[in-house]
C-alpha cells in the first residue's frame, strides 16, 4: 500500500496512480481494472463511478462509502512487456 486517503460519503473524489517504474521504452497498454474490497453490493457501497487511463497514469473517480469503513481500492495494468503491475490505496470514509 502506498497511499491513505480519506473521503466523505457524498463526495466524489477522484484518484490517480502513476506506474513510474516503467522499464525505458515500456508502455501501458491495457488497463485492467479497478477493484473494492470489501465490495459492498448496496447504494452506500464505495463505488468506481468511473476510470481513465492515459499514458503511466491510470485514475478512477470513488464515490459513496460508509462512514467508518476501511476500503482496499486497487488498479492492474499490462505494459508492453507483458507485465501485470498493480498499484493500491486505503480509504477510509469519514462521518461527513
Amino acid at each position: 500500500m502506498t497511499e491513505y486517503v480519506t473521503k466523505a460519503p457524498a463526495e466524489e473524489r477522484p484518484f490517480a496512480v502513476l506506474y513510474s517504474d516503467l522499464a525505458p521504452g515500456e508502455t501501458v497498454t491495457e488497463d485492467l481494472g479497478w477493484t473494492v474490497v470489501p465490495d459492498e453490493m448496496d447504494a452506500l457501497a464505495l463505488a468506481v463511478a468511473s476510470s481513465t487511463q492515459a499514458g503511466a497514469t491510470a485514475t478512477a473517480v470513488l464515490t459513496g462509502g460508509r462512514p467508518g469503513h476501511l476500503y482496499h481500492v486497487a488498479n492492474r495494468v499490462r505494459t508492453s512487456e507483458a507485465r501485470v503491475l498493480s498499484r493500491s490505496v486505503l480509504v477510509r470514509v469519514t462521518a461527513g
